[in-house]
């Protein structure tokens, strides 16, 4: 997870999304999952918010695909407890179904709200740590963080090492890697690692 800088509002949000979910909040200010099921304007967003953080997943940092994921509406704020925030875009961020099922209504490290370096990847186990100054208090969310979202489960882990030895071998790009791959590019880049990655492997072969 890197820092993700909020992106303007569709022009057509307003009227699409909040008006007609606001109606509903005043009908019903305290909407069961059945209510909003029935009331989910903010997927009449789900393709601007796709096109305006660029397919980036807020909380994994990888681009993914709309055609093998679906495109998911995190509430960061919970809507069951925020019901008020249900229908605003700065409480969306862009994720996957099956990230958005991790995080459920639990509370993580905002992507809009840390900086880059908060959570780092160690190289070359592509494993996901705190930052090693954080207090106490600072390390034990960025470790919830963490085991909310899966990051070092096997599967993301792989994956981020697979991406990292593609840079390696040649068959993906720099510009490649920043485009789709932002948090491992910056902290390749954070650690002064875009060169000195490929000595590191070769010394564990």
């Amino acid at each position: 997870m890197i820092h993700v800088d909020l992106k303007p509002e569709p022009s057509e949000f307003d009227v699409r999304v909040r008006q007609p979910g606001n109606l509903f909040l005043q009908r019903c200010p305290n909407p069961k999952s059945k209510d909003w099921s029935k009331h989910n304007y903010w997927n009449r967003c789900s393709v601007e918010l796709y096109q305006a953080y660029g397919g980036i997943c807020a909380y994994c940092g990888q681009w993914f695909s709309k055609t093998t994921s679906v495109v998911s509406v995190d509430h960061f704020y919970p809507k069951s407890m925020h019901p008020e925030q249900a229908y605003e875009w700065d409480n969306y961020r862009l994720t996957t179904q099956t990230m958005n099922n991790y995080k459920g209504d639990k509370i993580v490290l905002d992507p809009f709200m840390i900086h880059n370096g908060d959570l780092t990847i160690d190289f070359p186990s592509c494993l996901i740590k705190p930052r090693s100054d954080m207090t106490p208090a600072e390390k034990g969310k960025a470790k919830n963080t963490i085991q909310i979202l899966h990051l070092n489960d096997e599967d993301q882990a792989n994956q981020r090492c697979e991406i990292v030895m593609a840079y390696i071998s040649g068959d993906i790009s720099k510009q490649f890697l920043e485009a789709k791959y932002p948090f491992i590019a910056s902290e390749l880049h954070r650690q002064c690692l875009y060169d000195k990655i490929k000595d590191m492997i070769k010394l564990l072969d």
